[in-house]
């Protein structure tokens, strides 16, 4: 799979919706959330693991925002890929905390969403924290019921990420997040 390739064509398909981030190209996020998965490419016991997630990562919110669907993220990618992009897809739901809830239930299904839907939370905290947004209170709000959620699901997973990498992802992102352990 061309990650760059894949990478191009979630850039062009928020573009094409007009789906901005914070006034700015939305590649601006999708980028981060490549860096992320980058960053912590080792903590996938497989290679194949870290080229899902970083395809998934690039796609992960064009069902969402960009209105593709899943078929046609699979034909951009794999099947593999479109089902992590629709596991950290949010379901519709009446407000902020119950579409949370609803997705993250999807989300736990798998160890490379769970991953990926932390990239979008460490680019996320990360954006608002640097660009004093409004939203950063919002993301500290969140990861206080989605790290512990997130955190249980991936023992599930142990055979198949390094503990030490996850270790100091979690590190990273508490700081991001101002958590207090």
């Amino acid at each position: 799979m061309d990650l760059k390739a894949v990478s191009g064509f979630a850039a062009q398909a928020h573009f094409k919706v007009n789906c901005t981030y914070d006034g700015k190209s939305y590649y601006v996020h999708i980028k981060m959330v490549e860096d992320g998965i980058d960053k912590y490419e080792t903590v996938f016991l497989s290679h194949e693991d870290y080229c899902i997630a970083r395809a998934a990562g690039s796609l992960h919110d064009t069902i969402e925002d960009a209105q593709l669907s899943f078929n046609d993220v699979k034909t951009a990618s794999s099947k593999e890929v479109a089902r992590i992009v629709l596991d950290v897809t949010d379901v519709h739901e009446e407000n902020r905390l119950l579409r949370h809830l609803f997705t993250m239930g999807k989300t736990v299904k798998n160890h490379i969403s769970i991953i990926v839907k932390m990239c979008d939370m460490r680019a996320n905290g990360l954006y608002s924290k640097e660009h004093g947004s409004r939203m950063y209170d919002v993301y500290v709000e969140e990861y206080q019921y989605r790290r512990p959620i997130f955190m249980k699901a991936l023992k599930w997973y142990s055979k198949y990420l390094d503990s030490e990498i996850l270790n100091l992802f979690w590190n990273e992102l508490d700081e991001i997040h101002g958590f207090k352990k």
